[in-house]
């Protein structure tokens, strides 16, 4: 009976503070569509985005129970990959890229932002070269067009095969709005590993090889011809694909995780869930021996260094 009126306490607490935030909600100045088509001139002025971008209001959320909002401003459907979420004040006067709240410990948020930035480095379906218990999980955010982010791709191939064999590959779209051909490149990326993982990779090679012969106008001719090579593939599948823009929001999904995180360059890198700067094949091949060989003395071996991953 003790146990019972205790869970009745309980859930009515939850319950009475979920009617307060509805409450103080229901007070909050609406959002109107007058204000969106303000917020949104003014951020278009505010951030000089380019005029493809066409920018739209997308998800609104209350901060707690507050009339703050958080506003997310994106692309609609142009070429650019334009992402920015902004806190506006409740008389929607003053925005801000970030709203502190003085209630939270920062050490323990800080902590809590590292373990979900970990944990998103590799969930979900992410393209991924090596074994899923490899000790050594090397996640980075990238750009087709980016030379820099070709010479990454060099130097990984410049990885001996028994060392390469310890280490598992995800990349994530990061196509940056200065390369005209990077996010059609990212998305006809996206929609050939939908019908593989293998395939993604064999346009990743390829567009990285030829980067530099690659332009607007010829980049989806030569994926077509690239992938007439390709046993199994269906081409009429991969143009539908990409003419409907059918992993749009794909890779939107990554461009918006890297914005949240901090990144706004490519390449960048992440080493077992830690930032670190790649720059030579030689420093790539000590980093993988010392994790494997760390991975091995490692309490409990095989079980400690998955649950690292």
């Amino acid at each position: 009976m003790k146990a019972n009126r205790t869970l009745t306490v309980v859930v009515s607490s939850f319950i009475l503070l979920g009617l307060s935030g509805v409450a103080a909600k229901a007070q909050c100045p609406p959002f109107q569509d007058a204000d969106r088509a303000k917020l949104i001139d003014y951020v278009q002025k505010k951030y000089k985005a380019p005029a493809s971008a066409k920018i739209e209001i997308g998800d609104v959320s209350f901060v707690n129970a507050t009339c703050y909002r958080k506003i997310q401003f994106r692309s609609a459907g142009g070429a650019s990959s334009f992402r920015l979420d902004l806190v506006a004040t409740p008389d929607l006067r003053f925005l801000t890229r970030e709203l502190l709240d003085s209630t939270v410990d920062p050490a323990v948020e800080e902590r809590q932002k590292a373990e979900a930035l970990a944990a998103g480095l590799t969930r979900g379906n992410l393209p991924a070269r090596g074994k899923s218990d490899a000790p050594v999980t090397i996640a980075v955010f990238s750009d087709f067009q980016c030379p820099y982010c070709a010479k990454f791709a060099a130097m990984m191939k410049e990885v001996p095969p028994e060392e390469l064999d310890k280490v598992r590959l995800v990349f994530h779209q990061f196509p940056l709005s200065m390369h005209p051909w990077a996010r059609p490149a990212a998305e006809a990326a996206a929609c050939a590993q939908e019908q593989g993982n293998s395939y993604f990779w064999a346009l990743h090679d390829f567009m990285f090889d030829q980067q530099k012969d690659l332009t607007r106008d010829n980049l989806l001719g030569k994926l077509a011809d690239v992938t007439k090579g390709l046993a199994g593939f269906d081409q009429g599948k991969f143009a539908m694909c990409v003419m409907e823009r059918k992993t749009a929001a794909q890779v939107d999904q990554d461009v918006a995780f890297a914005q949240q995180n901090g990144i706004n360059a490519t390449p960048t890198a992440f080493i077992n869930g830690q930032k670190t700067q790649l720059v030579a094949p030689e420093q790539i091949r000590t980093l993988i021996r010392q994790l494997s060989d760390e991975a091995k003395t490692a309490p409990g071996d095989g079980e400690t260094a998955k649950a690292r991953q």
